[in-house]
């Protein structure tokens, strides 16, 4: 695995760890379940039209963004506490945080036929460290008899970092193996966000559903797939 010592990323998170605060924010943001984080539906990441799914319950939550070119991202957030206490490093709970992921998340969806890591790099900085993999996954559509799904390999990149008491898990589907373009795309991606984020009230949800209305696919409301909200604990 490569070791990296990158100041780029730790620069992207600290500048956006220290943002304006709500009322100072132009433009459409997303507030994630729990306050884990907020982003930036104008990041250059994505293309166009964007379309998000939520699922969340009290141990963490993942949301799915589909852009207008049909790119997939994903962020999802994680509860250090869901992991043995004993790890003696950062890069030991990202590795574990990572497989644990790939074997509860990955392994386990219908068309998944086969998945291992093929690329790991581990990014160093005094104040921040940060996992970066990539993912092959082999797709079988066979499996759950959809005409939209195609069989075939895929590579998903993934960035992990541990912010707080919450491990942060980006991913990004990309067609072809490209380590440092699916690399910069997941940095672009965290450098929207803002960490920790804010707790989403009624005028939070108006804003981002108004925000998916007008950047979802014309002819459509704009209406997310699936919104919640974390389970209490």
């Amino acid at each position: 695995m490569k070791i990296i010592k990158t100041t780029a990323l730790f620069l992207a998170l600290l500048l956006v760890a220290c943002q304006g605060q709500h009322d100072e924010r132009q433009g459409d943001y997303y507030f994630s379940p729990a306050g884990a984080y907020i982003l930036d539906l104008g990041v250059s990441t994505f293309r166009g039209e964007v379309v998000l799914d939520e699922r969340c319950d009290r141990n963490g939550g993942a949301t799915t963004f589909w852009d207008g070119s049909g790119r997939l991202f994903r962020v999802d957030y994680l509860k250090v506490n869901n992991h043995p206490s004993r790890v003696d490093s950062d890069l030991a709970l990202l590795n574990l945080s990572l497989n644990r992921y790939l074997s509860e998340a990955i392994a386990k969806a219908p068309m998944i036929a086969g998945a291992e890591a093929s690329y790991q790099e581990f990014l160093d900085e005094a104040n921040l460290k940060a996992l970066f993999a990539i993912i092959d996954i082999n797709a079988d559509a066979a499996k759950v008899k959809d005409d939209e799904e195609e069989s075939g390999t895929y590579y998903n990149g993934f960035l992990l970092f541990k912010h707080g008491e919450l491990i942060y898990v980006l991913q990004h589907r990309h067609p072809v193996l490209m380590p440092e373009k699916m690399k910069a795309i997941l940095l672009n991606l965290a450098a929207g966000m803002e960490i920790p984020g804010e707790v989403r009230d009624d005028t939070d949800m108006e804003k981002l559903h108004l925000s998916l209305k007008k950047m979802g696919p014309s002819g459509t409301n704009g209406n997310p797939v699936r919104l919640c909200e974390p389970a209490q604990s």
